[in-house]
C-alpha cells in the first residue's frame, strides 16, 4: 500500500520499539563475536590453511545473523510511517478518493461486502470460525475462549499444543518400548536396539520443538490451520515403527556380520556417553518453561476481549414531501461526512447508487443501499503490568538464549577443527583402519564433543526462536475502533402541483411539483473492534484486519436519525425568490400593479356615478305609475 502523507496525525506509534532495541543488542554481541572468529581466522590460516577457512565459514555465518538481528533491530525502531489509507479496509473499498489504494490492498482484505451485510443483518461474526480436526477440537474445548483470538494467537497456541501432543506421545510409545526391550521380551536385538532408538527419540524431539518455535507464517493471519486425527496418526505410526526398524535392523547387522551381544556392547563401551536422558530432561524442562510464560501471556489476552455481536437498529416509516435522491445525497455528502476521524474519507464496501423505478407518470418505487466504515482509530490494548512483564522476559530470555547457541556454535567450529587435526595427525587411510585403531576411543570423544555442541546448540536456538517470536506476535497486535453503518432505503413517491400566488390581482407566481414520499429506513449501526498484526518495513500495516467486537452505538444511531430528519423537516417545496434583485425587481412590479388598480379603480368610480345620474335622470321623466 502506498504511504500517503497528511499533516493530520492518525495517532499510531511504533509497537516495536521495545522488541528493536532488544535485538538490536543481541544483533551487536552477535556481529562481536562473528567479527572475533574473522580475526582469529585471518591470524591462523597461514599457518593452518584448514582451521583458518573453518574459523572463517562460522565467523562469516555469525557475523551474518547478527548482522541480520542488528539491522533487523535498528529497523525496527525508526520511523514508522503510517499514511492517510492505514490500516487495512475490511472489504474492498469503492470510495473514489482511495480508488488507487483499494487496488492495492485488495489481496490482502479480511472479508467481501457480502460477509459484512451479513454480519451485521445477522448479529453475528464470520471471524470466529469452528476449529477444525480432532486435537483442535480438543484443545479449544480446554480453551474455550481461544475461538474469540485472532488467527496468530490461534496458531500459535495450536503449534505450542500440537508440539506437546508429539511430545507426550513420544514418550508414552518410549516407555513402553523402553519395557519390552529392557524386560527382555525383545530379545539380545532389543535390548541393543532401545540404545539407538533413544538417540532417535532424542533428535525427534529436538526436531519437534524446532519447527515450534518458527514463526508464525503470515498465511496465518487469514485462517485457522487444521489439527486433526491424521498428524496424530502419523506420530503415533512413526513411534510404533520406528522402534521395530531399529530393533529388526540391529538384528540383520547381527547376523551378517556374525557379532553377539557382547561384541556389540564391548564397541559401545568405547563411544562415549551422549547424556540422552540429560537431553530429554532438558528439552522438557525448557518446553515447560517457554510454555508456561507463552500460556501465561495467552491468559492474558484471552480476558481482554468481549467477543459480542450486537447492532444498534432503526426501521421506521417517514412521510415526508421529498424527493428520494436527496435523502441518498444528504445520507452521504452531509450525515456520513460529518462523521470522519480527522477528515479522513470512510471507507465505502458498498457504494449508494439510488434506483428509481418510475412506474407511471408521476408515481414510483425507489430503493438504495449502503455500506460505509469510518476511519478506524487506534484502541489501546491495555493487558495489565504483568502481561508487559512476561512479554518482556519471553523476549529478553529468547535473546539470551541466541546469544548462548551462538557460542556453543563458535564452540562447534572448533570442534570441528580438532577433528580435523585428529585426523590429520593419524592419516588414517579408510574407515576400516579408523574402526580397528587404539585411538578409537580418542577419536570417538573428539566427533562425541562436537556432535554435544550441535545439539546443544539447536536446543537453545529453538527454544530461544520459540521465546522471542511468541513476544514478537504479542508485540505485533493492533486493534482499532470504528463505526460501521449499513443503510438500506425504499419506499414509494407520488408526484402533484401546487400553485402560489393565483389571486386576481397577483402577478407574480410561484408553479411547483410536490414529490410525496412514503420511506422506509432500515439502518444499523455498530462499533466494531478490529484487529491486524503490524509488521516493520514497506508493509508494515498492510496485513488482513479482522472483526473482533460488535457493540451498540445508540448514541450514534441516534445522531444519525436526527440529521436525516431536520434534513426532511428544514426543506422547502415552494419555489421564492432569495436575490436583493429580484426582491427588488419583484417590488417595482408590485408597485406599478398598484397603481394601475388605482387607475382603474377611480375609472370605474366615475363611471357608476355617471350611471347613477343617468338612472335618476329617467326615473324622473318616467315617473311609475301606481
Amino acid at each position: 500500500m502506498a504511504f500517503d502523507y497528511g499533516s493530520i496525525d492518525l495517532g499510531l506509534k511504533n509497537p516495536f520499539k521495545l522488541e528493536g532495541k532488544v535485538t538490536a543488542i543481541r544483533g551487536a554481541i552477535q556481529v562481536v563475536l562473528g567479527v572475533f572468529l574473522l580475526i582469529t581466522a585471518a591470524g591462523v590460516v597461514k599457518d593452518d590453511s584448514v582451521s583458518g577457512w573453518v574459523l572463517m565459514i562460522f565467523g562469516v555465518l555469525v557475523l551474518g545473523a547478527g548482522i541480520r538481528a542488528l539491522s533487523g533491530g535498528i529497523y525496527a525502531t525508526l520511523r514508522y510511517f503510517v499514511g492517510r489509507n492505514h490500516p487495512t479496509s475490511l472489504a474492498i473499498n469503492y470510495s473514489k478518493s482511495e480508488s488507487s489504494t483499494s487496488s492495492e490492498e485488495s489481496s490482502y482484505v479480511g472479508y467481501d461486502v457480502q460477509q459484512l451485510e451479513e454480519m451485521l443483518v445477522g448479529r453475528k461474526n464470520s471471524t470466529f470460525v469452528e476449529p477444525r480436526g480432532f486435537l483442535a477440537r480438543l484443545l479449544h474445548s480446554f480453551i474455550p475462549r481461544l475461538l474469540y483470538m485472532p488467527y496468530p494467537i490461534r496458531n500459535l497456541a495450536q503449534n505450542l499444543f500440537m508440539a506437546w501432543v508429539n511430545t507426550f506421545v513420544s514418550l508414552v510409545l518410549y516407555a513402553i518400548v523402553a519395557f519390552v526391550s529392557l524386560g527382555g521380551f525383545a530379545g539380545d536385538a532389543g535390548e541393543i536396539a532401545f540404545p539407538i532408538y533413544s538417540i532417535l527419540l532424542m533428535f525427534y524431539l529436538l526436531l519437534v520443538w524446532y519447527k515450534a518455535g518458527r514463526p508464525v507464517a503470515r498465511n496465518a493471519e487469514k485462517n485457522v490451520d487444521a489439527l486433526g486425527v491424521n498428524a496424530l496418526t502419523k506420530i503415533i505410526s512413526l513411534a510404533v515403527i520406528l522402534p521395530i526398524i531399529t530393533g529388526l535392523s540391529a538384528s540383520w547387522v547381527m547376523k551378517q556380520f556374525d557379532l553377539t551381544k557382547a561384541d556389540i556392547q564391548q564397541w559401545m563401551e568405547v563411544i562415549p556417553e551422549l547424556y540422552v536422558p540429560y537431553y530429554l530432561v532438558a528439552i522438557l524442562l525448557m518446553a515447560g518453561v517457554s510454555s508456561a510464560i507463552i500460556l501465561m501471556m495467552l491468559q492474558r489476552r484471552l480476558q481482554h476481549g468481549d467477543p459480542m455481536s450486537e447492532v444498534s437498529e432503526l426501521r421506521e416509516n417517514w412521510q415526508e414531501s421529498v424527493h428520494p435522491n436527496e435523502i441518498f445525497i444528504n445520507l452521504d455528502n452531509l450525515v456520513m461526512a460529518n462523521r470522519r476521524y480527522k477528515e479522513v474519507p470512510n471507507r465505502v464496501y458498498r457504494v449508494l447508487e439510488p434506483d428509481l423505478n418510475e412506474q407511471v407518470s408521476g408515481k414510483g418505487d425507489f430503493y438504495g443501499e449502503m455500506i460505509q466504515e469510518v476511519q478506524p482509530r487506534v484502541k489501546e490494548m491495555d493487558l495489565g503490568d504483568k502481561f508487559r512483564k512476561l512479554r518482556l522476559i519471553s523476549l529478553v530470555s529468547g535473546n539470551i538464549l541466541f546469544i548462548v547457541s551462538t557460542i556453543f556454535t563458535i564452540l562447534l567450529a572448533y570442534s570441528i577443527i580438532d577433528l580435523f587435526t585428529f585426523f590429520s595427525a593419524n592419516s588414517f587411510d579408510s574407515l576400516a583402519q579408523v574402526v580397528k585403531a587404539d585411538k578409537l576411543e580418542e577419536y570417538a570423544d573428539v566427533f562425541v564433543y562436537g556432535l554435544h555442541m550441535l545439539l546443544i546448540s539447536i536446543l537453545f536456538k529453538s527454544f530461544g526462536s520459540l521465546l522471542s517470536n511468541s513476544a514478537h506476535l504479542l508485540f505485533a497486535e493492533i486493534q482499532f475502533d470504528s463505526l460501521l453503518v449499513y443503510f438500506k432505503c425504499e419506499g414509494t413517491f407520488t408526484e402533484s402541483k401546487i400553485s402560489t400566488g393565483t389571486g386576481i390581482h397577483d402577478s407574480t407566481r410561484s408553479e411547483n411539483t410536490l414529490v410525496r414520499s412514503s420511506i422506509t429506513p432500515w439502518v444499523i449501526v455498530s462499533r466494531i473492534v478490529s484487529s491486524t498484526f503490524a509488521a516493520t518495513g514497506l508493509r508494515n500495516l498492510e496485513h488482513p484486519r479482522h472483526i473482533l467486537e460488535m457493540h451498540k452505538d445508540d448514541g450514534q444511531l441516534e445522531e444519525i436519525k436526527r440529521d436525516l430528519i431536520n434534513f426532511l423537516k428544514d426543506r422547502e417545496s415552494i419555489a421564492a425568490i432569495t436575490s436583493a434583485r429580484d426582491l427588488g425587481n419583484a417590488s417595482q412590479i408590485h408597485q406599478l400593479n398598484e397603481q394601475t388598480r388605482a387607475t382603474h379603480a377611480s375609472q370605474s368610480i366615475e363611471q357608476d356615478v355617471e350611471a347613477a345620474g343617468y338612472l335618476r335622470k329617467e326615473q324622473d321623466l318616467n315617473p311609475v305609475k301606481e
